[in-house]
């Protein structure tokens, strides 16, 4: 059996950081990352990407090599010759890759590349760095705003930003299997990955999951979407409330909740004076600011080819007020500019109708 890679601590990384005076905080800005990410680099329990490996290098003004980031791609894999029906299969592949990949905007899609999670630096440094120290958060905003990517997000680098002690899995409370208490320890127990026995009625059952996780040095992420599914069923208590808490300080339970409204409006009053909030730390998610749509269009109208022009209009139709820009918003006014290429028009007409359109589709999934 093959032996996990050791951590070796990489003091070229930090040494390189320190000369300059800079935090492991001032540095995760700079590149667009987090603290802790940047700890686990220069602790050797996980190494840059290839593309941080790159931006490391032009920060630093230092090679690859000279910080002791030398990548494994560099290893080239043996050649193997393929056979006329692998080629064609292959090309088949590509082809329908590209074609699914023609329009880059992602409008009410999940998040499945963590390369298209643009903006919330500061709202993924907090969640990031309290999962890491096993504290839970409460993330908060309206309809649509993207609180749901933020922790598909948190999914998707969880193994590589947080290390594979993590074990993260999502529900979302408003699932009829969720009505009750039983079934929210079912779906609790089916996606964290622990057994599942036919007396699973109680959060009896989900305390000795947890011990299990706790004895195999297993940290539990627990995502509930769509919190206000459980304080709307008088079947959730306090006693259930007071439990949830207590498994979080006990056996290292993560809660990360999503809800449109703080925790205290979504699950009443007498829920506060059990101490339920105390364990959390509130993210409330808001339009873009003018830097993060400025990354955002750029980015993405790289990606899309987009003219001048174009660029311009995702600026001004994905404006909603003054200088806020949803990212739902400015995803959807992206895919019908790149849909609508070669139809346009450059009379005021066409883009009267465009703005109809563009309101009509947003509100029917915003309001």
């Amino acid at each position: 059996m093959k032996r996990p890679r050791e951590a070796v601590p990489n003091h070229f990384l930090r040494s390189a950081r320190e000369i300059r005076g800079w935090t492991q905080e001032e540095l995760a800005e700079k590149i667009g990352t987090t603290s802790v990410t940047i700890s686990r680099w220069e602790s050797g329990v996980t190494v840059p990407s290839r593309y941080f490996r790159k931006k490391l290098s032009v920060l630093y003004e230092q090679s690859i090599q000279a910080l002791g980031l030398l990548p494994e791609e560099s290893i080239s894999p043996p050649r193997t010759t393929s056979s006329p029906a692998t080629s064609a299969s292959s090309a088949q592949a590509r082809r329908i890759s590209a074609s699914r990949s023609e329009n880059c905007f992602l409008f009410n899609e999940s998040l499945v590349n963590p390369g298209e999670f643009f903006g919330r630096r500061r709202e993924c440094d907090t969640l990031l760095n309290r999962t890491y120290r096993k504290a839970s958060t409460s993330i908060v905003g309206p309809r649509r705003i993207g609180k749901t990517w933020l922790i598909d997000y948190l999914r998707l680098v969880a193994q590589h930003e947080l290390g594979s002690r993590y074990r993260a899995g999502y529900l979302d409370a408003t699932m009829p299997s969720c009505k009750t208490v039983k079934g929210f320890v079912g779906e609790a127990l089916e996606v964290l990955a622990l057994p599942m026995t036919v007396n699973n009625g109680d959060l009896v059952m989900f305390e000795k999951g947890l011990k299990t996780l706790k004895n195999s040095n297993t940290i539990p992420i627990l995502c509930i979407d769509e919190f206000e599914g459980l304080g709307d069923r008088k079947e959730f208590t306090l006693d259930f409330f007071r439990g949830l808490r207590a498994m979080a300080h006990g056996y290292g339970l993560v809660l990360i909740t999503i809800s449109r409204q703080p925790l205290s409006a979504v699950v009443g009053k007498d829920v506060e004076t059990s101490g339920f909030f105390n364990i959390f730390e509130q993210v409330t998610l808001e339009p873009f600011t003018y830097e993060e749509a400025a990354d955002f269009i750029q980015e993405k109208g790289k990606q899309a080819n987009f003219t001048e022009q174009e660029s311009q209009c995702l600026w001004k139709y994905g404006e909603e007020s003054e200088r806020e820009w949803p990212a739902l918003r400015l995803q959807l006014v992206g895919k019908m500019l790149m849909e609508e290429r070669g139809q346009r028009g450059n009379d005021a007409k066409y883009w009267q109708r465009f703005e109809q359109r563009l309101e009509e589709i947003y509100k029917e999934v915003v309001f």
